[in-house]
């Protein structure tokens, strides 16, 4: 592999410029360009196919020159086969894109619409796979001392030991040729007692004094069931069984509820002492005496480790335009294209000082606001396309799109093995300023991600709008598979979840008080909620929640007006830690939930779950694993008038349960959700061995003139097992006027 490669200098450039505008102008009559990179390329070469640059910086750089020599046209750079080492994240700014306005997308539609070309391409060339690459080589293995008093004895005579590269420090991540390997992680642990934000009560012998504390890490779920944090260890007092951490936790540090989810019983462990490195794969650092340890779990012929990577970064690639961050207008960077490359090897993005931490949370901490934890990250964009990519084995998140972000796309491609998110938007904080919107993530694989930090999503749209999400096909996920959110009030306190990001200079004064989860107090908020009008539609997602508790996969919480979810099939997430497939969580209102597959999941708590004012219409919630708590289709906390319920197929377990719940917080009396507030009709119900399931509901709704349509009957599907959710002749359902869902339409897309 090629060592690391910096910028060709200034003369080098002109030369190369110069070189390519001469050979553009005699071979090139349409005058489209393209240029060449490839890992056996040189810093003195011209570019073309023949004789390729050796650095995509370098390739760049050189397009940069042909510019200001007055090529305008689209320019195309083709990477090579092989992996491309990028030890510095390269920035393409307002130089690199399109000059002049786009046309804007009609603000009621949906999605990027028809973009524009790319006027610069990062693509594979022809059938090659190239692979840019955040990691660098470890060399010079040798066999540690079998004596070592801190290794296990099982680990004895089997780790190996090797210096940390040149120009790398501390990293977080640790790859071989097959992907991320494991750091060394001790058995778990309860706290004792519980702490304050940054001190843990841990039993004896769990956390000691480690020559490489500052390396430590504690690994907790902070006394919620929706979050972990990764915390650097500060201090610690063996003796009395406590220590500190060096950043500031979520929440205070405690025991989790009797009802979360673990897989162990535990809900922290510490990460990155040799006392824990006791499996083949696993790996230790310590950055003051500059070492990496590893117990090689594919290695060569002598044991030592082999085609070891280590991260130099975690953004690779950042397109950044031009951001007035105080102010309203930005200008961002337009018209580049990414095609068929795999991004890989990237570090994760630690959590370092309460300063960088503390009020820049975006919900319960799930991600940071404007931060660099993405591979790719486009922070400024505008008709930017993401296609046919892979983004896999990294510890941070796939893509993200910061602040403005207009027209883009991310489309086939694959998000497999991430240590964070799939794909982020995420707009400014609550307040005037709404700019990122009409965006577009179709037909994408997202897979295995959340592997480290397991709170993050698959795809998450925060205080973003507009945007379709479509086709996609998720699953794996540590905790939900989609978010659409602020969740963010604007008399937040500074340090408090996303207290930083609010923008109170453009909020209005009468809304900067204390607000109630409301419909009345969210409808004076909304125009400053801008996660609204997103269409979530025709995607599949099944295995999620995997690692956390009160997870879905589907949730939408705080944010504006208008999203819908439609036409999604949502099937075997089989985890005891899911509440709901679906769920409007804490003043959502204004949400069309319509023509969604449930089946075959473990919802202990409901099927849909609609803490507001939501429309829920010609849904199927059939072959529930388990009895929900509450309701099949559960309302809750707050008042519910005027909330649709139409069309609803709702097949029972065996075990019954009930159709709807109005469900209260603990001690609350007033306020309360009531099925009368709702509009409900023309329903479809379903017991398998109970006819007078639906007898009591029945009784009281028709008594208030609802429900007068809606049967109890076996709506006859074709074939559900298989996923054919159409209705066999004579089926009520046809009947009702309910709608057919197709499953072969949902998911990813052969011709999309």
């Amino acid at each position: 592999m090629k060592t690391p490669l910096k910028f060709i200098k200034n003369t080098q450039v002109i030369a190369l410029g110069m070189l390519i505008l001469f050979t553009i102008s005699a071979c090139h009559t349409d005058r489209s360009t393209e240029l060449y990179v490839s890992v056996e390329g040189s810093e003195n070469a011209d570019g073309s196919l023949e004789d390729p640059f050796a650095s995509i910086h370098q390739a760049v750089a050189a397009v940069r020159e042909m510019r200001k020599n007055g090529i305008t046209e689209p320019v195309t750079i083709y990477l090579r086969e092989g992996r491309h080492q990028i030890t510095e994240t390269l920035v393409l700014g307002m130089e690199d894109g399109a000059d002049g306005p786009v046309e804007a997308v009609p603000f009621e539609e949906y999605g990027a619409g028809e973009l524009a070309p790319a006027h610069l391409t990062f693509a594979a060339y022809a059938d090659e796979k190239p692979v840019l690459s955040a990691g660098v080589p470890v060399d010079g293995w040798t066999l540690m001392d079998s004596e070592a008093t801190d290794l296990p004895k099982t680990s004895e005579g089997k780790v190996w030991v090797a210096d940390i590269p040149e120009g790398l420090n501390k990293f977080y991540t640790l790859y071989n040729q097959e992907g991320r390997l494991k750091r060394a992680r001790a058995e778990g642990f309860v706290p004792t007692k519980p702490g304050d934000k940054k001190t843990v009560y841990f039993p004896k012998g769990k956390i000691k004094n480690w020559d490489n504390l500052a390396d430590v890490e504690l690994n907790i779920r902070p006394g919620r069931a929706w979050m972990i944090n990764m915390l650097p260890l500060g201090s610690v007092d063996e003796e009395n069984g406590v220590a500190t951490t060096s950043v500031s936790a979520t929440y205070k540090i405690g025991k989790l509820a009797d009802w979360v989810h673990t897989k162990d019983g535990n809900s922290a462990w510490i990460e990155n002492t040799l006392e824990a490195l006791d499996e083949p794969g696993e790996w230790v650092i310590d950055s003051k005496k500059r070492k990496i340890y590893l117990w090689p779990k594919n290695p060569a012929a002598d044991g030592s480790p082999e085609g070891i990577l280590a991260p130099a970064i975690v953004e690779l690639v950042r397109v950044e335009g031009n951001i007035d961050y105080e102010g309203s207008v930005d200008r961002p960077v337009r018209g580049i294209s990414f095609s068929g490359i795999t991004f890989s090897h990237a570090d994760r993005r630690p959590w370092v000082n309460d300063d960088d931490q503390l009020g820049w949370g975006m919900q319960h901490d799930w991600d940071m606001f404007d931060r660099p934890t993405a591979m790719l990250r486009f922070r400024g964009a505008e008709n930017c396309v993401v296609s046919n990519c892979t983004f896999t084995n990294s510890g941070g998140t796939g893509v993200r799109f910061d602040l403005y972000a207009q027209r883009n796309k991310v489309e086939n491609s694959e998000f497999a093995h991430l240590g964070e998110a799939g794909i982020l938007l995420a707009g400014y904080g609550p307040g005037t300023k709404d700019v990122n919107h009409h965006n577009e993530v179709i037909n994408n694989h997202i897979h295995h991600f959340s592997e480290i930090t397991w709170h993050s999503p698959g795809v998450w749209a925060w205080q973003s709008g507009h945007n379709r999400i479509a086709n996609n096909y998720i699953h794996h996920s540590g905790y939900s598979a989609v978010l659409i959110t602020n969740r963010i009030s604007p008399d937040r306190s500074l340090n408090g979840e996303g207290g930083r990001t609010v923008r109170r200079h453009e909020i209005d004064t009468t809304v900067m008080k204390p607000s109630n989860e409301h419909y009345a107090d969210w409808k004076m908020r909304e125009k400053y909620n801008h996660s609204r009008h997103n269409l979530l539609e025709y995607n599949e997602i099944t295995h999620s929640v995997q690692l956390l508790s009160d997870g879905n996969c589907i949730y939408v919480s705080g944010a504006g007006t208008g999203n819908i979810v439609r036409y999604n099939y949502l099937h075997d997430n089989l985890e005891h830690s899911m509440p709901a497939p679906i769920r409007c969580d804490d003043d959502q209102h204004e949400t069309l939930i319509y023509g969604n597959i449930i089946y075959n999941n473990y919802a202990f708590s409901a099927g849909i779950a609609s803490k507001g004012v939501n429309d829920i219409v010609n849904n199927v919630i059939a072959a529930p694993r388990v009895a929900p708590r509450w309701g099949y289709i559960s309302f809750e906390w707050v008042p519910v008038t005027g909330s649709k319920v139409f069309k609803n197929i709702i097949i029972s377990h065996p075990d019954g349960g009930n159709a709807y719940a109005e469900r209260a917080r603990r001690g609350q009396t007033t306020g309360l959700p009531d099925l009368i507030q709702t509009e409900m009709d023309s329903n479809l119900y379903y017991h398998p061995t109970d006819p007078n399931w639906m007898e009591a509901h029945f009784t009281r709704m028709r008594a208030a003139g609802k429900e007068e349509a809606s049967l109890f009957a076996d709506p006859m599907f074709k074939d559900p097992a298989n996923g054919d959710f159409g209705f066999k002749e004579g089926s009520p359902a046809l009947k009702l006027g309910i709608e057919p869902l197709n499953v072969s339409k949902m998911g990813i897309q052969s011709e999309n």
